[in-house]
């Protein structure tokens, strides 16, 4: 099996990354944009680390690679937080990894959920007034604390502002996805531009608590991506 075709892009911050030499993660190579302040992190299935800075969570790191890479992009593009090992993330992302090997690793994957009224509807007046991680991201150590409000909010207004009156009928689990090529430069780079001016203000933007709940929308419509709709992410079985 081919796997040149495929790029996976990690978000680290303090993570470990051990996960990355277990099955089935260890079949691939990794490239790793590092947000933390060491690089004390299982490399050897590391292909690439590159030194970014610490804003905008997993979702400006994504939006960063594809603006970076936007004219060479590689065919299948995995993107994972480096916290995989936290609450259910694992599962999903390993549900993702296993569904694209058995696609014989020509087709990418987006495992959502179904949002009959789509994203628009289903988060029009959602906003984060203050921030505190839970346990579990503390665990990660990017104890981030601080919020930097969206100019433009709720969520309804930022996603008019984005992406227009769309009907986008699925919503992504925690920044972790596979995406075809095809269905990034569909878009014009300025797209991805756009938003990660919006995610460079700071370490915790509320922003990004929208992107990360619009995934669907910007690269919206998936003609090329498989979506796997499933109703709750804690039944996978994996």
């Amino acid at each position: 099996m081919h796997y040149d075709n495929i790029d996976i892009i990690v978000s680290r911050y303090n993570e470990d990354l051990k996960w990355t030499i277990e099955s089935p993660f260890n079949q691939f190579k990794y490239i790793v944009y590092n947000k933390g302040d060491n690089e004390n992190f299982e490399k050897i299935n590391v292909k690439q680390t590159i030194t970014v800075r610490n804003v905008g969570r997993c979702d400006h790191t994504y939006l960063y690679h594809i603006v970076e890479n936007y004219d060479n992009l590689n065919n299948i593009l995995v993107f994972l937080p480096g916290s995989i090992n936290l609450g259910n993330k694992k599962n999903l992302a390993i549900d993702v990894i296993n569904r694209i090997i058995n696609n014989n690793c020509n087709s990418a994957v987006f495992v959502a959920r179904h949002l009959q009224n789509g994203v628009l509807d289903e988060f029009k007046h959602f906003q984060i007034e203050n921030w505190k991680c839970t346990e579990q991201q503390n665990l990660s150590k990017n104890n981030e604390t601080s919020l930097q409000l969206s100019t433009v909010r709720p969520m309804g207004k930022w996603f008019l502002y984005n992406f227009g009156n769309i009907l986008v009928p699925y919503s992504n689990y925690y920044g972790i996805f596979s995406i075809d090529k095809r269905d990034i430069i569909k878009h014009r780079k300025f797209r991805y531009e756009k938003l990660v001016k919006q995610l460079e203000v700071g370490s915790n933007p509320e922003v990004g608590h929208y992107t990360e709940r619009s995934w669907g929308a910007i690269f919206f419509p998936l003609k090329y991506t498989k979506i796997k709709m499933v109703q709750n992410i804690e039944n996978l079985h994996v």
